[in-house]
This record gives C-alpha cells, sequence and structure tokens, in this order.
C-alpha cells in the first residue's frame, strides 16, 4: 500500500484540491440552532477523541472556545455526514459543536453562515475518514481575529500590557493596535478582507467602510472595499482623506460632532425637503453604524 493511498487526498493541504473534493461531495449550509435536532452526538465512527463529553465541557479551554465563538463567531467550518434524512454525524469539529450546543441553550438565534460542510450520503468511506484525520490534525497558525481576541483579553483578565505583547509575540506597535482593532470591525471586513489582505490594510478598509456607509448602501460600499483591497497603505490613507474631506463638503447644511454625553448635530435654520431628508437618512446610518 502506498503512501499516497494512505495520505488519502495526497497533497490535501493544497485549497484547490481540497475545495475540489467537498465540492464534490458535499454543500455548506448555515449553522442554525434546528441543525443540533439532527446531530448524533453517540456516533464517534470518525471522532479523533477519547476524551469523554462531559469532562471536554467542563475544561477552561472549552470555556475559552465558548467565549471566543461568542465574540467573533465560527471561524472554521465543521463538517457532517448525512447518514439518512434526518441523521448527522459529526466528521470533524466535535469541540467547536459542543461548543455551539451549550452556546445554543441561552441564544437560540445565532447564526453562522455556511460553516456547515455537509458530505451527501453517496461520499466514499474514504473521503470521510481522511477529512476527519486531516481536519483534526493539521495545525494551523492563530488567525487575526483569534489574535485580536487574544490580544484583547490578555490585557483584560490577566493586566498584560503593550511592551509586554509586543515581546512575547515579537510583532509591531502599529501591526498590534491593527490587530486589537479586528475584533471590532465591521462584519464584512472581519468575513471577506481581514485574512486576505492584514491587519493594517483592513484598518484603513473598516475605516473607509464606515465613511462610505453613512451615504451609501450596504452594496455600493461593499463594492467599493473589494475594490480597494489591492491597494497600498499610502493609497487608503488617501482614499480616506478623500472621503472625509468630500463628507465634509457633502454636510454644508449641517455638522455633527461626538461627545461623552453622545452625538451633538447643528442644522441650518432654513434648509430644503430634500436636505432634510437627507439629514435624516444620514442620522439613521449614523445610529446603524
Amino acid at each position: 500500500m502506498n503512501n499516497n493511498h494512505l495520505n488519502g487526498f495526497g497533497e490535501i493541504n493544497k485549497p484547490a484540491l481540497q475545495k475540489t473534493i467537498v465540492a464534490k461531495y458535499s454543500d455548506f449550509q448555515n449553522i442554525t440552532e434546528n441543525l443540533f435536532k439532527y446531530i448524533d452526538f453517540s456516533d464517534k465512527t470518525y471522532i479523533n477523541r477519547l476524551d469523554d463529553e462531559s469532562v471536554i465541557t467542563n475544561d477552561e479551554n472549552f470555556l475559552g472556545l465558548m467565549e471566543s465563538i461568542k465574540q467573533i463567531g465560527l471561524l472554521n467550518p465543521i463538517y457532517l455526514f448525512q447518514k439518512t434524512k434526518n441523521e448527522y454525524i459529526i466528521i470533524s469539529g466535535w469541540r467547536r459543536l459542543l461548543a455551539l450546543k451549550e452556546i445554543y441553550k441561552s441564544n437560540k438565534n445565532m447564526i453562522f453562515s455556511q460553516k456547515a460542510i455537509i458530505f451527501n450520503k453517496n461520499t466514499p468511506n474514504e473521503v470521510l475518514e481522511n477529512t476527519s484525520i486531516h481536519e483534526n490534525t493539521k495545525r494551523k497558525d492563530l488567525s487575526i481575529l483569534e489574535l485580536s481576541y487574544k490580544f484583547n483579553n490578555l490585557a483584560k483578565i490577566d493586566g498584560i500590557g503593550v511592551d509586554d505583547c509586543l515581546k512575547k509575540f515579537n510583532i509591531g506597535k502599529t501591526q498590534f493596535h491593527a490587530i486589537k482593532k479586528a475584533i471590532n470591525f465591521d462584519p464584512f471586513i472581519k468575513d471577506f478582507v481581514l485574512e486576505t489582505v492584514g491587519p493594517l490594510k483592513s484598518d484603513y478598509l473598516n475605516k473607509i467602510l464606515e465613511k462610505l456607509l453613512l451615504e451609501n448602501s450596504e452594496t455600493s460600499a461593499h463594492i467599493v472595499i473589494k475594490n480597494s483591497m489591492n491597494k497600498t497603505v499610502e493609497e487608503l490613507k488617501t482614499t480616506l482623506k478623500n472621503l472625509e474631506e468630500n463628507s465634509e463638503k457633502s454636510r454644508e447644511f449641517f455638522e455633527y460632532k461626538f461627545t461623552k454625553n453622545g452625538a451633538t448635530f447643528k442644522i441650518k435654520e432654513t434648509i430644503s425637503e430634500e436636505n432634510c431628508k437627507k439629514i435624516e437618512n444620514y442620522i439613521k446610518r449614523l445610529l446603524k453604524k
């Protein structure tokens, strides 16, 4: 028996090949509270863990995983196999599913978009076995969002300062602050931009998106962000500066500023009905932000 057969997918770590195999036998679905009615947690055919569920759910790391999912969402998908019409078994992501199971006890409305990969009934056992082994043994660096969560927790819970973090993670101050802020970025930036362009550019793109959303639809704002992802940091700085200047010009008939007690608006005494509508829409977008 050769190594290629043992490896199953061969060079499975290559994204293109992995996507091809997943696409051939499965599709992506949203994770909702309703999904858990159909998952057989007792079937551990593909679970590569010896730990008992009661031990896992009381572990400090598990509680940290739950809190992380609540704060930054589910970063990696879970894999299920549709054994029968109304029954799924877990291929990979047992701990994450246990965490979600606990989370749904107190919040039944959470939706994790396209985070369940469901293998169909015709999936060869070899594919299921190798997916299970691969997904449960591969090592990954922390994502930017996971680092952001970690940095914020270190400061909040352990009282570790900026300088200590810089030494601990061998990271520059500018990058550190950008990563630390990432947890509060707009969902679009976190889901579709952050891991592609990195924390520094994402920080500027997030600021640009905030400006765009005050005066544009979400769809058009997202298109601008997508088209700006290949720009340099300097080009993004210029874009942000121009947006700020244009925003000031477009608001000649009113101005606002934030204070500790909220926001204050100054509006010209006589304005047109059209400008009244603009102010109304602007405030709505500002509150939504």
